[in-house]
């Protein structure tokens, strides 16, 4: 179904003050995505974040000396970064208002390409596009985030029966084709109720094999694709708030995050908050 763009950037607009509030596992989402990103600094002088937000990465990287190119179509989030940002002196630090699925920028513009979160998965039936977007504009690495469809599925199904009391066709439709849409089933809107704006954006939640696939037609060389923090998702809330609460127990919990993303459930559903697929490729040097 074709993507309202303006009703998303409301929608996002008013999601902006709270875009930073860390709630479930967030956090260990959060931090799992920065050790990838260290990982892959080497050699990088310009970056993008596609989907920045309010600057959660952005500004820090641009803190650390990189040229960060911070983009964002809502007006909320980037006046909220502009905020965070002022009296840092950052004169490597350039925000641009733009959509993921068109990015105003020349193919192979950027070393490092971010695009986290909501820039993809919420671009709902044009989340494809936004994959090549940053595709094309990648010189060297490559991180991208989105929604994992073996985490969205259970989702699906549990609020489904919670509100519906019984399995509605968008339950289906994740299955099938991981999209969802506000307007795709009549029954849809009463599974948004209580969301922002009782609305829940156009959305696509991916397969890993589907990202290696799409990532593989853009001619990028896939390092990294899989699950993110799928030991936060299993071990629950009251885990994850006591190793909150002790730094070196965090550090050793991500420890294990990582060691069980990568020797036991690779392809596993992430965490609960936030995009728990990640895939991280490099554009192959001639």
């Amino acid at each position: 179904m074709k993507v309202d763009f303006e009703r998303e950037k409301q929608w996002w607009d008013a999601k902006a003050p709270k875009e930073e509030q860390d709630l479930g596992d967030e956090a260990i989402n959060r931090a799992l995505r920065w050790r990838e990103i260290e990982r892959h600094l080497k050699g990088v002088r310009t970056i993008l974040d596609v989907g920045a937000g309010t600057g959660a990465f952005s500004i820090p990287l641009a803190q650390r000396g990189f040229s960060v190119t911070h983009l964002d179509f809502s007006p909320a989030m980037l006046e909220i970064a502009r905020r965070k940002a002022q009296g840092l002196g950052l004169k490597n630090l350039c925000f641009v208002e733009g959509n993921a699925v068109a990015l105003p920028f020349p193919d192979r513009s950027f070393d490092m390409v971010l695009n986290m979160d909501g820039a993809i998965s919420f671009c709902g039936s044009e989340a494809e596009r936004s994959i090549f977007e940053s595709c094309r504009v990648t010189k060297k690495k490559l991180i991208i985030t989105v929604s994992h469809r073996a985490w969205m599925v259970p989702v699906w199904v549990a609020s489904s029966l919670e509100v519906a009391g019984r399995f509605l066709p968008t339950v289906y439709a994740m299955f099938e084709q991981g999209e969802w849409h506000q307007e795709q089933f009549p029954e849809n809107p009463l599974l948004a109720k209580g969301a922002t704006q009782d609305y829940f954006g156009a959305f696509k939640a991916f397969l890993p094999s589907e990202i290696r696939t799409l990532l593989e037609q853009a001619g990028m060389r896939v390092l990294r694709v899989g699950g993110l923090g799928s030991l936060a998702n299993l071990c629950g809330e009251e885990l994850i708030k006591r190793v909150r609460k002790d730094e070196a127990l965090f550090q050793e919990f991500l420890e294990l995050c990582e060691r069980f993303d990568k020797e036991i459930l690779p392809e596993g559903p992430g965490t609960r908050q936030r995009a728990g697929l990640i895939a991280v490729a490099e554009r192959p040097q001639n």
